[in-house]
C-alpha cells in the first residue's frame, strides 16, 4: 500500500483533536478510499515482482513467512523501521535467517495474498508450534479476532514505555509542524466545520433521567441543571 506515512501521521494527530462524531467520519474517509486504490483484484504490475520470504529465529526456531514485492533486505528494514508485525519478535532478538522461498509473477493482491497463504500453511505443516502468523486473504483475522486482541493487548503491555516514548520524541521533533498543519487545517475547514457543529447541535437528544428531549446543544447545561439527576455521596465516589 503506497501510502505517504508523514501525511498519514499528520491525518491522524489531526483526528485525534476533533471530536468523537467528526473522527469517526474521517476515518471511515481514509480508509474507503485506501480501500478503492487497493482493491484485491487490482491489476498492478508490482505484484509481478512477488517474493515470498522467511524469517526464522535461530534461538526459539520461530518462523515467519511473508511476502513482498520489494528486495529481502529492504522488507526486513521495515519490519525493523514499523514494528507492526509478528516478525519483530523474531528481529529483535537478533539471532535470526532470513532468505527467499519463491519468486513467482502475480497479477493482483489476492494472487499474492493465495501464495502467501500457501506457504504458511505448508510451514505450519512442518512446525505448527513455531508459525507466528498465517494468513489467506485476511481469513485468519476474521476467524480469529480473540488471537488477533490478545496478541495485541500483550504486545502493548511489554512495549507500553517504548512506544509512549517514541510518540513523545516524534511530537517533540514535528511540534510547530504539526501546529502549523492544524492553523492550515483550521483556516481552511472553518465554514465547513461551523456548518457541521451547527447541524449537529439540532439533533435532538433525550435526557436518561427526565426523559425530556431537547437538542444536542443544550445536553451539557441540562446534565448540570437536572432535578432528576442521581446524587453522588463522597463516600461512593472512590467506589
Amino acid at each position: 500500500m503506497n501510502v505517504n506515512r508523514g501525511a498519514f501521521m499528520s491525518r491522524n494527530y489531526l483526528l485525534k483533536k476533533t471530536n468523537r462524531d467528526d473522527r469517526f467520519e474521517a476515518h471511515y474517509h481514509i480508509y474507503q478510499t485506501m480501500e478503492q486504490q487497493n482493491t484485491l483484484d487490482t491489476v498492478d504490475p508490482k505484484y509481478q515482482r512477488t517474493l515470498i520470504y522467511g524469517i526464522q529465529c535461530m534461538t526459539t526456531g520461530e518462523m515467519y513467512v511473508g511476502s513482498t514485492h520489494h528486495t529481502l533486505d529492504t522488507r526486513i528494514a521495515r519490519h525493523i523501521r514499523d514494528r507492526k508485525c509478528r516478525a519483530i519478535h523474531i528481529l529483535d532478538r537478533g539471532n535470526y535467517k532470513a532468505y527467499e522461498i519463491q519468486r513467482w509473477p502475480c497479477n493482483t493482491l489476492r494472487e499474492k495474498l493465495t501464495l502467501e497463504g500457501g506457504w504458511q500453511r505448508a510451514y505450519k505443516a512442518c512446525f505448527p508450534e513455531h508459525l507466528v502468523n498465517e494468513r489467506m486473504e485476511g481469513q485468519f483475522y476474521k476467524e480469529n479476532p480473540e488471537v488477533i486482541h490478545a496478541y495485541q493487548k500483550q504486545y502493548y503491555k511489554e512495549h507500553r514505555e517504548e512506544k509512549n516514548a517514541r510518540s513523545m520524541q516524534h511530537y517533540e521533533e514535528h511540534r510547530e509542524e504539526k501546529r502549523e498543519y492544524q492553523k492550515q487545517y483550521d483556516d481552511k475547514h472553518r465554514e465547513r466545520k461551523k456548518v457541521y457543529y451547527k447541524q449537529r447541535n439540532k439533533r435532538p437528544w433525550t435526557c436518561e433521567w427526565c426523559n425530556r428531549t431537547m437538542t444536542t446543544g443544550a445536553r451539557c447545561t441540562h446534565k448540570k441543571r437536572c432535578t432528576l439527576k442521581p446524587v453522588v455521596h463522597e463516600a461512593q465516589k472512590g467506589c
